[in-house]
């Protein structure tokens, strides 16, 4: 299919046929339309110094305040987090004499709207004196609050928390944190905190019923009060009530090739981005826009990387809407932005300037 695009401009008349193979719907400034499918493409700049990374890539955060995309590895130089800026330079690391991280598997940034801070915090799997643990730091890498009780894998709730193989969490906006714990070991449960850290409520044991788990592997917030668990053994989502722990529904159909590693919403909330390893793929899965039932399971897309990539956990952009990977089998994390982003969406409007006629159009 081709498109007529004239420019006038004192008195040239330029005529230029652009060729593409669909448009996409038309909706409003950072919304998908009900029909629209949801595509991102590989920014190929980001980052743009890939010799850093030493090992397998698990986790990354986000820090839109800041500009500050956090990386989680599991490398040999001793340098488990490495921060880089949107457009892909390395600003700073986290070096293990100063953090200690065992090994790192998941992350996430928080914001502190009150006194305007950001944190990271990740969860350590490890089996040394450092793991088993639900971890915050500063943004310079300075160890400030420990969850858990290091080195001891167990089931207590009081008086101390004991977690085993603790794989990610989620923080709301007023600092309640959401953990799933159980990357394999003895639990299979989801816990919700309070500001303050005390237990809330709890609930998950291993098996494939409503509210149990095997392998509650990523977990993420929406804006309609639901808590939603990854249940990576299970191929499954699970979305639960924030309030207390009821159960609300599950998706299966779209996990029948393979199992979902993560779940985060996009920026616009129009959606989940979900990883699945072993087919190195993304998923992107209609998210509910009212509260209650979750209905049916429906991928409006995805993202396929390089095969053997494997993407194990991802994080999204609030500011640019990006989606970023973090990769085992690649030993990378990679950047993908929305094909629908800035003029690509919405020019088709008559720009009348300094003389000039342009008719600009989606391509």
């Amino acid at each position: 299919m081709s498109l007529w695009k004239v420019v006038v401009s004192s008195g040239l008349v330029l005529v230029l046929v652009l060729h593409f193979s669909t448009l996409p719907t038309k909706a409003g400034p950072g919304k998908a339309s009900k029909d629209q499918e949801f595509k991102y493409k590989l920014d190929p700049s980001w980052p743009k110094n890939q010799s850093i990374f030493t090992g397998q890539v698990y986790c990354v955060g986000v820090d839109d305040k800041n500009g500050d995309i956090y990386v989680g590895q599991r490398g040999t130089d001793g340098q488990p987090v490495i921060v880089f800026g949107t457009t892909g330079e390395l600003k700073r690391v986290f070096k293990n004499d100063s953090s200690p991280i065992s090994k790192i598997h998941g992350m996430r940034m928080h914001h502190n709207e009150t006194d305007q801070s950001s944190r990271i915090w990740l969860t350590d799997l490890g089996d040394d004196l450092s793991g088993h643990t639900v971890k915050r730091f500063s943004p310079t890498g300075k160890l400030e609050l420990v969850l858990g009780t290091p080195n001891q894998a167990g089931t207590a709730l009081k008086p101390n928390y004991q977690f085993d193989q603790v794989a990610d969490l989620a923080i709301s906006d007023n600092g309640e944190v959401y953990v799933v714990d159980g990357d394999g070991g003895v639990n299979n449960r989801l816990l919700k905190l309070d500001k303050d850290f005390h237990l809330k409520w709890h609930i998950g044991s291993i098996g494939n019923l409503s509210s149990q788990f095997h392998i509650p592997h990523s977990v993420e917030l929406d804006s309609f009060g639901r808590v939603w668990v990854a249940d990576r053994m299970n191929g499954r989502i699970q979305a639960f009530d924030v309030d207390n722990g009821t159960f609300l529904g599950q998706w299966t159909s779209c996990f029948q090739d393979g199992q979902p590693y993560s779940v985060r919403l996009s920026a616009d909330k129009s959606h989940f981005v979900v990883a699945q390893l072993n087919q190195d793929k993304i998923l992107l899965i209609e998210a509910p826009q009212k509260s209650g039932d979750i209905g049916d399971c429906n991928v409006k897309g995805q993202i396929e990387v390089t095969k053997g990539s494997k993407p194990h956990l991802v994080a999204v952009s609030q500011s640019e809407g990006a989606i970023y990977a973090a990769e085992l089998g690649s030993h990378t994390c990679q950047k993908f932005v929305p094909v629908n982003a800035g003029c690509m969406l919405y020019c088709n409007q008559l720009i009348l300037s300094s003389g000039m006629i342009a008719l600009m159009v989606n391509w």
